[in-house]
């Protein structure tokens, strides 16, 4: 990258930085509350108190529900909870602002990160994603960690690191149940070691949390899924939107289906250029969930990792394309 070029996109992500901050100071203006962590925080204390993970009994910590869009008191799979019966075993809230804590960290480093390849970029998707990375700061979701992960994800793909990007796309999963959609794009690019990778990963995960939780905390979680997928689908996702604008509910709730579907059909039509399929799926992991809320759109800033860390193929047809754009570049000098 030529200076010049160089420092406008440092000019630009500090741009971004400082609309960021301003957008943080409001929201923290009502208080330094991880509301996301303290759901998570909640679980972790039913299993330690060997109560239900997906049911308030007498005693447990009161968590907001919402009926008849969701009457479960946790959206994840199982695995968040088990994770959380240590955190959950510290004094107060401790455990929930540790959480909190390394989920800042997680997307401070996504951030630090692609703007190390590309600040200008990223500086541009700050002030788009300013709001949603604000939301996600705020309220220490999991989604936070998955960001780095989905980053980390393609990063290690891009290093034919297939074992390493599998696992950590199958544990991704088993905290949370969308980034299934990494695993399709794995399908989709035949990438084969890293598919059997993840799906020994979330076996491994469910073994861990039928210990932790209980085997039955898996079979609880596909019912919480199909009322997700019914009935519980999110203001903020398609469903939702379409309802708003009247569309009856019975169709909206297939509107998530159908845009996933679309996204991994054009997923296919993109195989062979494995940076456009995954910046799909990052998309796909968004528009294709039933459960959106404003934090959820912070996850498309991991769509800028292909363009942060081009695959050798990606750099190979640029410098064909500047050898026809400039056949002289493509041509050993004769002195």
């Amino acid at each position: 990258m030529r200076p010049g070029r160089l420092h406008r996109g440092w000019f630009v992500f500090a741009i971004g930085v400082a609309a960021l901050i301003v957008t943080l100071t409001v929201y923290f203006e009502r208080g330094f509350v991880p509301g996301d962590a303290i759901v998570y925080l909640a679980a972790g204390e039913r299993l330690n108190a060997g109560h239900q993970l997906y049911a308030l009994m007498p005693g447990d910590r009161p968590v907001g529900l919402k009926p008849p869009y969701w009457t479960v008191p946790l959206l994840s799979p199982p695995l968040i909870g088990v994770v959380f019966r240590p955190l959950a075993a510290l004094p107060g809230d401790l455990g929930a602002y540790l959480w909190w804590m390394l989920t800042m960290a997680a997307i401070a480093a996504s951030v630090l990160l692609l703007a190390a390849r590309r600040p200008g970029l990223t500086g541009t998707a700050l002030l788009v994603l300013g709001i949603p990375l604000t939301y996600e700061i705020g309220v220490g979701n999991v989604n936070g960690l998955l960001l780095l992960g989905a980053i980390g994800a393609w990063w290690l793909t891009r290093q034919d690191r297939d074992g390493a990007a599998g696992g950590l796309v199958g544990l991704m999963i088993a905290l949370k149940l969308t980034p299934a959609v990494l695993a399709l794009w794995l399908l989709v690019e035949r990438r084969w070691w890293a598919l059997g990778a993840a799906i020994a990963a979330v076996l491994a995960a469910v073994v861990v949390t039928s210990l932790g939780a209980g085997f039955q905390a898996n079979l609880d979680y596909l019912g919480v899924i199909r009322q997700t997928n019914v009935t519980g689908s999110s203001d903020l996702s398609l469903a939702g939107m379409a309802r708003f604008v009247g569309l009856s509910a019975d169709l909206a709730r297939w509107l998530p289906a159908v845009a996933l579907l679309l996204c991994l059909a054009t997923m296919t039509a993109l195989r062979g250029r494995p940076g456009a399929s995954f910046s799909v799926a990052i998309a796909a992991w968004v528009v294709g969930s039933p459960v959106d809320n404003i934090n959820t759109f912070a996850l498309l800033l991991a769509a800028l990792a292909p363009a942060a860390w081009p695959t050798i193929a990606t750099n190979a047809e640029a410098l064909h394309r500047l050898g026809r754009a400039s056949p002289g570049l493509s041509r050993p000098s004769g002195g």
